[in-house]
This record gives structure tokens, sequence and C-alpha cells, in this order.
């Protein structure tokens, strides 16, 4: 199906789900989560299936691989919606759990910003526009966040994109902070699952499709390693599942860095 299909597609789905707002709104009520995003919203970051799901998966990520624990800072780089701001089942909220820390979530989506911010923001919970630069810079102090949050940003960057996000994330993050960040990293595994990355090879990088650059975004592992290293980071990768051999922590591979 070529890409103007599919955006026609998407198109109607975003119509249909804007419809269907009411009854999801009184499901939402039903199931005591009326403080969700709406469909339409929820959709814009991925699949609905995984939504609630994603984000207790990664909460328990940063208390594991990152020392997440009340007290810290942390910056989410790529927040969507506001997912890891949201109360699952009895779970208690990101923003909540690190209490009396700090919470900032930024985003590149001016509707998903907007909606986090009148919906979510609280004293130590705040949100921001990045704008639609290519390049990431945001107004902090160096060594201002134990913790940074990118989950699901460089799945979708280009690489002059992806150099810039972490190099201004090696600035921000503390001196013995973490950053947990997801990727597709290519090496010489196999690759038969949902992801091929045969579409168009760019050097470091690869795309699934060439139509839809940004749809999903592959790097070479042995780049990132020489990039990240050379930047100061210390990196630890968790490989995960998307390869289809049914192996790894989670569907992306999961790389933890450290400075």
């Amino acid at each position: 199906m070529n890409e103007r299909a599919i955006s026609v597609l998407k198109n109607i789905r975003m119509g249909l789900q804007v419809m269907a707002e009411p009854v999801d709104r009184f499901t939402r009520f039903l199931n005591y989560k009326k403080g969700y995003p709406p469909l339409w919203i929820r959709q814009k970051v991925g699949s609905l299936n995984d939504f609630e799901g994603s984000g207790g998966e990664y909460m328990a990520y940063l208390k594991i691989l990152c020392n997440l624990r009340p007290g810290v800072n942390v910056l989410d780089v790529g927040c969507g919606c506001g997912l890891m701001c949201l109360h699952v089942n009895e779970n208690p909220s990101l923003p909540d759990y690190i209490s009396p820390g700090r919470y900032v979530g930024l985003d590149t989506d001016y509707e998903l910003v907007s909606w986090c911010k009148k919906h979510l923001a609280s004293e130590n919970c705040s949100f921001y526009w990045l704008g639609s630069s290519k390049s990431f810079s945001f107004k902090a102090s160096h060594g201002d966040f134990d913790i940074v949050l990118c989950k699901s940003l460089f799945t979708h960057l280009l690489k002059p994109e992806l150099e810039s996000y972490l190099a201004e994330i090696y600035k921000l993050l503390k001196v013995q902070g973490k950053c947990l960040a997801t990727f597709f990293l290519l090496n010489d595994s196999e690759y038969g699952g949902r992801y091929t990355f045969k579409g168009s090879r760019e050097g470091d990088f690869s795309l699934e499709r060439y139509g839809n650059p940004r749809a999903a975004v592959a790097y070479e592992e042995d780049y990132l390693r020489r990039f990240l290293s050379d930047l100061g980071f210390v990196s630890d990768i968790h490989y995960g599942s998307w390869r289809g051999d049914n192996k790894g922590l989670s569907f992306q591979d999961i790389v933890i860095l450290g400075r």
C-alpha cells in the first residue's frame, strides 16, 4: 500500500475516533479512567492495545535499571500524551511516585502538550512544547536531571536529530545520572519479526518505509556505541524482541546511558 493511501486511511480512522468520543468518554468513566486522554489522542502515541501496559512496564524499568526513587528529577523527552503521568490501575503516576521530585515532559506535538498542560500539570509536573525545530534545545541548568526517559523517541528520529538530542541530554543529565532510551539496533542478528528495515539504507541507519522515513528508524549498533562513547556516555544494551526471536526485555532495544 502506498503512503498516500495509508495517509487517507489514517485520516478516516481519526475522524471515526473523534465521532466515537462520547462513547469512549462513557467507557472511561465506567472503568474509573475518566482522567485518560480521549481516543484520538491516545491513538497518536501508538497502539491502543499497549497503552496502559506500556506505562507500567517502563515504570518498572526505571526503578530497576535507573534507580528511580522519590525525590529525583525526571525529564521525559517525547512524553506524548503524558502516559507516564497517568494512574494505571492502582499504581501511582510517575510524578506522584517521585514527589517531592520534579517531572518535566517535552514533546514536539502541540496538541499533545496542550492536552497535558490542561489535564495533567501540577506543582511538580510540567510540560513544554519543543516546537518544530529538528535540533533539541531545552532551557534548563546543566546537570538538572537525575533520570532522562526517551521512550520510542529515537526510533522515529533521523541521524542529525538523534545526535542533537543525545548531545543535549548529556548536558542535562547529572553526573551519575541515567538515561533510558529505546532503539531499533542493527547488528548481525536475524530479522524475522514485525520490522525488517529493508526499505532504505542510509549509511549508519535504515528506514522501514522509504516513503515515510519517520515511521520506524533503525541504527547500526557499532555507530551508536561509538557516538555515545565520544559524547562521554557509558552504555548498557538490553536487546528487545522486535527481531522476531521472542527474546528480549521489551519490544524495542533498551539502552541505559550513564555519565
